[in-house]
């Protein structure tokens, strides 16, 4: 990891020094891909959003106040990102298919019927029923457990990122948990 702090690196970019963003790339792509391929579980997917968000945060850098740490910025623009992609785009996992119309190429969509390749390897059914479950909790749940529990931010960093206060961070992580803790104990695995 560079020295050079986040603010140094958005000043430089900035200034017009665009590759400096690489750096920014660097150190925020692998907490980024995780988060998002939690949301949606296909790879391929997962890579383009991740794409499509620091395209939103490159965009969007002039418009950081730094009153805020700037992951906390980045994390709220990835969990609105996250939450628009949902709501433009059905649940279907999706194939890109090239075509061309005289020298015009043309992108289509077409809906995989195939058997998911991540779902064959993980066949330990306690991995797919704590999966299931955690995709039955409510967004706001999975969402808030998905920050806590699986990329470890603290009540502070998820309420500036939700734009919640304090004590409602910490009762829906509470009831989050323990709605989870009784379908998996109703499941047998707690």
């Amino acid at each position: 990891m560079s020295p050079i702090n986040d603010i140094e690196i958005i000043n430089k970019v900035l200034e017009g020094d665009k590759s400096a963003f690489a750096e920014i790339i660097k150190k925020y792509q692998n907490m980024v891909f995780r988060y998002v391929y939690y949301q949606f579980g296909n790879y391929d997917e997962a890579l383009d959003i991740t794409q499509d968000i620091f395209i939103t945060v490159m965009e969007a850098l002039g418009s950081f106040r730094q009153e805020s740490k700037f992951s906390t910025w980045l994390y709220s623009i990835m969990v609105n990102h996250c939450k628009n992609y949902k709501k433009k785009n059905s649940r279907y996992i999706t194939v890109p298919l090239k075509i061309f119309r005289g020298d015009e190429e043309v992108d289509l969509q077409l809906q995989d019927y195939r058997e998911n390749p991540e779902e064959r390897i993980i066949n330990e059914d306690s991995l797919r029923i704590l999966k299931e479950e955690i995709n039955k909790l409510q967004e706001d749940f999975r969402e808030i457990l998905t920050l806590r529990d699986i990329e470890g931010l603290s009540y502070n960093e998820i309420s500036d990122i939700l734009g919640i206060n304090l004590s409602n961070v910490k009762v829906r992580i509470h009831r989050g948990r323990e709605y989870l803790k009784n379908r998996l104990h109703a499941r047998g695995l707690v």
